[in-house]
């Protein structure tokens, strides 16, 4: 022990650790060797090192995790010495002995001095100070009674998001399309999303496709799991619109108003997100919305600066109100606003969620979605349900005004609907004089069939493949490549003196083939719904086993115990879920679950075999016995 003294000198030029994170040192005067001393920086004396005059090596500046210290480690960040060479993070600096020997720095064993790695392009750099300097005093010592709490900040990105809205043009470059976006380029100086992958949602998670083979040679008494649900595509389908409704963009991102009205939670739904003017003769734009009233969701249509002067612009809203026509978009409400900063028409429709209009769906490519293939019985179902809808609208003395393909939309598989009624009937009461001479309705109506005339020319005439356009209509129903019956009925449309009803009358034969179709979808979406309507008697069943079984506060009851009279519904869990083959795996088949718990639910009088675990007890007990058990140990637990 005599050299004691001397074996730890090397200590006393360190601070303590006890000192910076408690305050104090309890063996500081009991044999601990480190540097009590809190008035001087890093704990070291302030004395002169000797003259050297040999020549010294260049002072190197590493970003080696070995040259940081243990107090510059432990510094607050605004505190760290960052006065690094801005050309690079590893650079010599010559020092001479004449500096050396002026510096007040003692020689060392560890240089404390050298500034902690601050890696440039991070984070980290962007919170640290670069004009902070290195403190003379030490660094406070922690209390955790003053210390304050941390609160998660947003990064640079983030709080660039909330902070600053963005206008109307440039919500589309916040959104991510269904159909085209399914990755965000977040900064590089994001540690959460650095090297994530964002991929689209999987629906495939029910039950993967019977393989070909397996489909092909199944047989009349043979069902798989895909026979028991709904079909994977419609099932997709229902669930990718469920997806669209629940989409949502923050209010600040945004810059829409936090509600209009009794409307709530807008959400652009235009597919390029942008404002058009062609339609209607002002800024329109669409968007989702949820109405506080019945919390549905609506589609909202706004039209900015339209010069709305008196209530006589809305006479016919109530009219369009009581429209029920199945390829009529159903019109809600129409009020006017300054929510959005100037004076809007808003109109409310239904909301149809994953619809698309008839340029997006045949003229343009959405994402990896192509267009859609015009062809002559596609063309007899539009006309079939444009002439429904027609009809239907002028037996309320209404008209439709104008057949635009970008305000009819497919809400389904071959189903379109006129959208946007109602609106032009606002815009000309707002902006006719009282001597302008009004239309009279007969001729209202003539000008609709005039315009549907034309949606179908302009449909038909993408199917023809010339090198220059056609622009008279009777040439193009010459050029066309379908049956004399469609260009017969195309070109009653363009005669002067057409009737809606006598046109009608000639596409009957197509009204009986389309209405068809329609009733055997219908038989087709009812079977589906009859396999899935008594779905929840099975979630009750569930309910009610796992309500009885494995009940904690039970478990000195001799009356409830699973050993007792409960035991056969804990051999009969075991029996269904629980289930090992022949080498001890365990056996996943839906089919089974579901056939021994419709079984139970109905009580049949089957026989099974129930074996523990330990194979110690078998019980042979039919479902009506058992499910008179399930329902008896219910009604004791609910206390009756």
């Amino acid at each position: 022990m005599s050299n004691s003294g001397t074996q730890f000198d090397w200590a006393k030029s360190i601070p303590c650790r006890n000192i910076q994170t408690h305050g104090f040192c309890k063996w500081e005067n009991n044999g601990c060797s480190f540097n009590h001393d809190q008035t001087s920086k890093n704990g070291t004396d302030q004395t002169s090192s000797s003259s050297n005059t040999s020549p010294v090596t260049p002072k190197v500046i590493t970003s080696s995790i070995g040259n940081l210290s243990m107090d510059s480690r432990d510094e607050p960040l605004g505190q760290i010495n960052s006065n690094i060479p801005k050309t690079g993070l590893q650079g010599i600096v010559p020092i001479t002995s004449t500096q050396l020997e002026n510096s007040d720095t003692p020689k060392k064993r560890f240089n404390f001095d050298i500034p902690s790695f601050t890696p440039t392009g991070t984070l980290s750099s962007k919170l640290s100070r670069p004009n902070a300097s290195s403190s003379n005093t030490s660094a406070p010592s922690f209390n955790p009674e003053t210390a304050a709490v941390f609160t998660p900040g947003a990064s640079n990105f983030t709080a660039s998001l909330s902070e600053t809205p963005l206008p109307h043009g440039a919500i589309g470059q916040q959104l991510a399309s269904s159909a085209e976006q399914h990755h965000i380029n977040y900064p590089l100086d994001e540690p959460f999303y650095q090297q994530t992958n964002l991929y689209p949602i999987n629906y495939h998670l029910y039950a993967p496709q019977t393989p070909p083979h397996i489909q092909i040679n199944k047989k009349p008494n043979e069902r798989t799991v895909n026979d028991l649900f709904v079909p994977a595509n419609l099932r997709e389908m229902i669930q990718a619109k469920n997806e669209e409704s629940l989409k949502s963009i923050p209010i600040t991102q945004s810059g829409l108003p936090l509600h209009v009205n009794q409307y709530h939670s807008l959400y652009p739904i235009d597919q390029n997100y942008e404002r058009s003017t062609k339609a209607f003769g002002y800024v329109s734009s669409i968007y989702k919305t949820m109405s506080n009233t019945d919390g549905k969701l609506y589609a909202m249509r706004r039209l900015e600066g339209v010069p709305i002067t008196s209530e006589q612009c809305f006479k016919l809203v109530s009219k369009w109100k009581n429209l029920d026509c199945a390829n009529v978009v159903r019109l809600v409400d129409a009020f006017t606003t300054r929510a959005f900063g100037d004076s809007s028409l808003i109109l409310i429709y239904d909301y149809y969620p994953m619809s698309f209009n008839l340029m997006e769906t045949h003229f343009f490519k959405i994402g990896n979605k192509d267009p859609e293939l015009i062809t002559e019985d596609l063309l007899w179902n539009y006309i079939v349900q444009l002439a429904n809808a027609t009809h239907e609208t002028h037996k309320m003395n209404l008209t439709v005004g104008k057949f635009d393909p970008t305000k009819i939309i497919i809400t389904n598989k071959g189903r379109i609907r006129l959208a946007s009624c109602g609106l032009l009937d606002i815009v000309k009461a707002a902006t006719s004089n009282e001597k302008e001479s009004v239309d009279s309705l007969e001729h209202l109506k003539a000008k609709d069939i005039k315009e549907l005339a034309n949606l179908l020319i302009d449909l038909s005439r993408s199917t023809i493949f010339t090198r220059q356009r056609i622009a008279d209509p009777n040439d193009v129903i010459k050029e066309l490549k379908f049956s004399e019956k469609f260009k017969t009925a195309l070109s009653y449309l363009l005669q002067e003196d057409a009737k809606l009803e006598d046109f009608l009358s000639l596409i009957a034969p197509q009204v009986m083939k389309i209405m068809n179709g329609l009733q055997n979808s219908t038989d087709f979406m009812e079977g589906c719904l009859s396999k899935e309507v008594e779905n929840d008697r099975l979630v009750r069943l569930f309910a009610k086993l796992d309500f009885i079984s494995e009940r904690p506060e039970f478990s000195k009851d001799g009356s409830w115990s699973e050993t007792g009279e409960r035991f056969p519904i804990k051999l009969f869990k075991d029996y269904v879920f629980h289930q090992v083959d022949e080498s001890g795996s365990p056996v996943i088949d839906l089919t089974r679950v579901i056939d021994c718990l419709n079984k139970l639910d109905a009580g049949v009088d089957e026989n099974l075999l129930l074996v523990s675990p330990d194979e110690n007890s078998c019980l042979i007990m039919n479902y009506r016995d058992l499910k008179e058990l399930v329902e008896k140990s219910f009604k004791q637990l609910r206390g009756q």
